[in-house]
């Protein structure tokens, strides 16, 4: 008896279809994840130059650091605070965090309030913890009058202020 023998069968060839990249975006993750900072910072070095990268980093980065969500819970819980004793949130604010040499803080820290109101809409976790630490501070007030004072002397462990990296 002879085996018939079957011709050898070669592996499933398998087509991958990758997604070119659409955007610059796209681009700088890709690298991102395939080497890492220090490497695209590297390519863009030598293609580029230092003096250029130093030019763009200067112009696309703001003056500004992003503000993150916790900043924003923090400010929000004032407000909060605030119109439970009507009391207005940006006098508040501005009695907590002093006047800084500023011309009207007031202004300033309303601005503020409002930019943080406008991201918690958003963020429904950060706008719980807000609540929540509005709350915490009005269960342990404990009748006392001055608002700023307390709310000062609470706040002193956490900063109002924007983190510097």
């Amino acid at each position: 008896m002879s085996e018939g023998k079957s011709p050898p069968r070669s592996p499933a060839k398998l087509e991958i279809l990758v997604k070119e990249p659409e955007t610059t975006e796209d681009l700088v993750v890709l690298a991102l994840a395939r080497g890492g900072l220090e490497e695209v910072v590297k390519v863009l070095q030598n293609w580029c130059g230092s003096s250029e990268i130093r030019e763009a980093v200067k112009k696309g980065l703001s003056s500004r650091e992003p503000v993150d969500r916790f900043l924003h819970a923090r400010r929000h819980a004032v407000e909060i605070y605030a119109k439970q004793h009507s009391l207005v949130p940006a006098t508040l604010m501005a009695d907590i965090v002093g006047r800084r040499g500023r011309k009207g803080p007031q202004g300033a820290e309303r601005y503020q309030l409002r930019k943080a109101r406008e991201f918690l809409e958003n963020d429904e976790y950060a706008l719980a913890a807000a609540k929540a630490l509005a709350g915490h501070w009005e269960n342990n007030r404990a009748g006392k009058l001055d608002h700023g004072a307390y709310l000062k002397k609470i706040t002193q462990g956490f900063t109002f202020e924007k983190r510097r990296v």
